[in-house]
């Protein structure tokens, strides 16, 4: 029989095994009876019987020690029943119930344990019991691998209990992402976050040497083979809005980069033009290839520093003649404003004169759909004038800053050499 779910809510967990030698002396009600009498809940039991490829998988860290054949052998040599228990201190508690690895030690101290009560020997010693919370995550997930060990919360409880566990190091995260700026392709950025997230998870256990935590071989005997090797839990990354938004902002400036780019390589493109021009005619000089390094691609340069600042000379030159040439395009469409209020004034003017009703009316319909039409066409105007401004004012401000860093690479590449 397995527990509901309100009776081990928020218990420790722990993994169980009833062994073989015991399961055949019939002493598996025996065994759970005295658990249950000692506080503990059984969430959940199965009988199951194990291969030797099976148990030497649950056993894989002992491979290669002169024990583990037999144990493998024994282990499944018989039908299993594993468990999973919960109570408050489970795994301390379940395996002092179990008593000392060995049976005969169990018989002398701990009389009443269940290793002195159903065990055979050393080896065959009726039970197991995790020695550690990794252990019995990795154990019960052995046995279990689809046992929801703690019921998920909802609503109120769930914004709680990300805002407690998880809110923090996301904060952290973001933080160290923003400042890190590793790269505008987002499923790097991603990566990056993820790799972050494992370096630093909170939930990690600590890990310790030897030296740290000696081990007194007259407590446990190693030849039972239930030491498992500590398995550090790894959390898994969660969503959330800061995430979204923070790769947002490295998708646009993904954009604007490109955006630069593609201009730049249009210049470049003009440029071997005229070049090519020259060279038919008899003249002109060797043609120099220059780039740009974005948090995109990195496109290969040549060329001397002298030349590739006149073309990032060029680049600022087309920007200056772009935003020109837009000034001059606001103050034509304000003449064209000018002038069709003119026109609209002649119009108004016009009403004093004698005329149908009908014929007044359809004048002023006209001139209010005009009007309309005037004012819908400055709005829109300003408003691609303020986004086109604000765009090539950031694409202009990273190939600024993408070209100085490349002099300066290229400088210092230049002193290595010369020092080399």
């Amino acid at each position: 029989m397995t527990a509901t779910n309100d009776e081990w809510k928020g218990l420790e967990k722990t993994y169980a095994m009833i062994k073989p030698d015991a399961v055949a002396a019939g002493k598996v009600d025996d065994i759970l009876k005295i658990a249950e009498d000692a506080g503990f809940v059984v969430v959940r039991r199965q009988e199951q019987r194990m291969d030797a490829v099976r148990a030497g998988e649950f056993y894989a860290e002992h491979k290669g020690k002169p024990f583990y054949a037999n144990l493998v052998g024994f282990m499944s040599s018989g039908p299993i029943v594993a468990c999973c228990l919960a109570k408050h201190n489970a795994i301390k508690d379940w395996r002092a119930l179990m008593g000392p690895t060995n049976t005969f030690t169990a018989r002398e101290d701990a009389p009443k344990s269940l290793r002195a009560k159903f065990g055979t020997d050393g080896t065959r010693n009726a039970t197991h019991g995790s020695d550690s919370p990794a252990s019995a995550m990795r154990e019960l997930k052995f046995f279990f691998p689809n046992l929801r060990l703690d019921p998920i919360p909802e609503g109120a409880a769930a914004r709680e209990y990300v805002a407690r566990e998880l809110q923090p190091t996301l904060v952290q995260a973001l933080a160290a992402l923003a400042k890190e700026k590793p790269s505008a392709n987002k499923l790097e950025a991603v990566k990056w976050l993820a790799d972050w997230l494992r370096a630093n998870n909170p939930n990690t256990p600590p890990s310790y040497s030897e030296a740290e935590l000696p081990l007194n071989p007259d407590d446990e005997a190693v030849a039972d083979g239930e030491f498992f090797s500590t398995v550090a839990a790894t959390a898994d990354a969660q969503d959330a809005a800061n995430v979204v938004d923070a790769l947002d902002d490295l998708e646009e400036m993904a954009r604007a980069a490109t955006k630069v780019q593609s201009h730049f390589r249009g210049h470049q493109a003009r440029r071997s033009a005229a070049q090519r021009r020259r060279d038919a005619l008899g003249g002109g000089h060797a043609e120099t290839r220059v780039a740009v390094e974005s948090h995109t691609d990195v496109i290969e340069m040549e060329g001397d520093p002298e030349e590739l600042a006149r073309a990032a000379a060029t680049v600022q030159a087309s920007y200056r003649g772009h935003r020109a040439r837009r000034d001059v395009a606001r103050m034509r469409a304000d003449a064209d404003a000018v002038a069709a209020a003119a026109v609209s004034g002649s119009g108004e003017a016009a009403l004093s004169f004698e005329g149908t009703e009908e014929e007044q009316s359809a004048a002023v319909k006209l001139q209010s759909n005009f009007r309309g039409h005037m004012a819908r066409r400055e709005v829109a105007a300003e408003r691609a004038r303020a986004e086109e401004e604000v765009e090539l004012a950031r694409a202009a401000t990273r190939v600024q800053a993408g070209f100085r860093g490349h002099l300066a690479r290229k400088q210092v590449a230049g002193m290595k050499g010369g020092d080399a």
